[in-house]
């Protein structure tokens, strides 16, 4: 680099770019330019080379000072020699610190001998001037960041230094709920992925029906197995606020935000018959009997039969039961058997009636039939 700077320096001085002020040494023989630090003075001296030029002129040169041409160098009237200070800068590049010498008048002129162009991000001013002191100075690169967000890929040269910065740099606004990745607290890194999910929140409210309690109250004024309603009951309301989640627009999730009672069920009273009701008298249960006899079909004849056999078998007695099991009028075994008649199989003439009659039908065919049986062999 310092080679470089020299020629760029002889060309300097080859093209006359010299003016200022004189300084006069008392001497005869030639009269040199000297510029230190871009500051021009004539020094009239019999030196023969650019070292004593510089004795002449009382200029120390540094360890880090460039000077051209060489110190060994000739020079003849006319001559230009050219000095230039060496300034210490303690330079931080992207985070790392360094200490670096340079030759230049500015921070410009300093970062354009490092090579760091107008795209870096400086801390201080570009036309700020070097003085005799050390300057600190950092560099921030720019970084080329792809940025993913409401379904859109964006790449940005981004300075940072933290991903929060970089998606400023890039005009990305982030919503109070919204997720990035990584966290906005990375540093950014070259050629990095960010990732910015929008989140929202909605809220759905949902009504439920919450059903009434049935209370039973037993009433023995009331027929085993009758019921009534004393009271009615009523649906209660309750209604339910969700939360719900979306990420960059799906729904990923639901809260309960607030449960509310809007109104309360109220029970419903049931009275539940338990009285029990005494038997049915057989001359009542035969009238029943004839009627669904002749519904059938079934003559006079049949209905004789009919009396003849239930009279042998229980005496027309509802509550009629045998230790083997059997019960009722028609003595069914077991008597649970009446219940596909009706629930009130224990009770009701009727209900025993109607399905003793079924199951002469079905296995005798007829109640002369099922007597006939009976008289053989004493049971049906």
């Amino acid at each position: 680099m310092h080679r470089n700077l020299k020629l760029g320096l002889y060309g300097l001085v080859l093209a006359g770019l010299l003016g200022g002020t004189a300084s006069w040494v008392t001497a005869t023989g030639k009269t040199v330019n000297l510029r230190v630090d871009g500051q021009l003075r004539q020094v009239h001296t019999d030196a023969a080379d650019v070292e004593g030029v510089l004795q002449a002129a009382h200029v120390a040169v540094g360890a880090h000072d460039l000077v051209a041409p060489d110190e060994s160098a000739a020079v003849s009237d006319g001559d230009s020699v050219v000095v230039r200070r060496g300034h210490l800068l303690h330079l931080t590049v992207n985070g790392k610190a360094r200490d670096v010498w340079v030759n230049a008048d500015s921070v410009d002129e300093a970062l354009n001998q490092l090579g760091y162009g107008t795209q870096n991000l400086v801390s201080v001013s570009r036309s700020k001037r070097l003085d005799a002191g050390a300057t600190s100075l950092s560099i921030t690169s720019p970084k080329l960041l792809t940025f993913r967000a409401d379904g859109k890929t964006l790449q940005v040269l981004a300075f940072g230094p933290t991903v929060k910065q970089a998606l400023a740099q890039a005009h990305l606004r982030l919503g109070a709920h919204d997720l990035v990745s990584p966290a906005l607290t990375s540093a950014i890194r070259d050629r990095q992925v960010v990732t910015v999910q929008r989140v929202s929140y909605k809220y759905s409210v949902v009504r439920q029906d919450i059903p009434f309690d049935v209370v039973r109250q037993d009433d023995p004024n009331r027929p085993a197995g009758s019921s009534a309603v004393l009271s009615a009951g009523r649906t209660g309301v309750r209604q339910m606020t969700y939360q719900l989640r979306f990420v960059d627009g799906k729904l990923v999730g639901r809260t309960v935000y607030d449960n509310r009672l809007v109104k309360s069920p109220v029970s419903q009273q049931t009275a539940v018959g338990t009285q029990q009701a005494g038997p049915v008298p057989a001359g009542t249960a035969q009238q029943i009997a004839s009627q669904m006899v002749a519904a059938r079909g079934w003559g006079g004849d049949q209905f004789s039969c009919l009396v003849s056999l239930w009279n042998k078998e229980s005496g027309w007695r509802t509550d009629a039961a045998n230790p083997s099991g059997a019960y009722g009028i028609p003595q069914a075994l077991p008597g649970s058997k009446m219940a596909s008649a009706g629930a009130d199989w224990q009770t009701s003439a009727r209900t025993q009636i109607s399905w003793g009659l079924g199951y002469i039908a079905s296995v005798y065919g007829s109640p002369c039939s099922a007597w006939a049986h009976s008289q053989a062999t004493d049971w049906y």
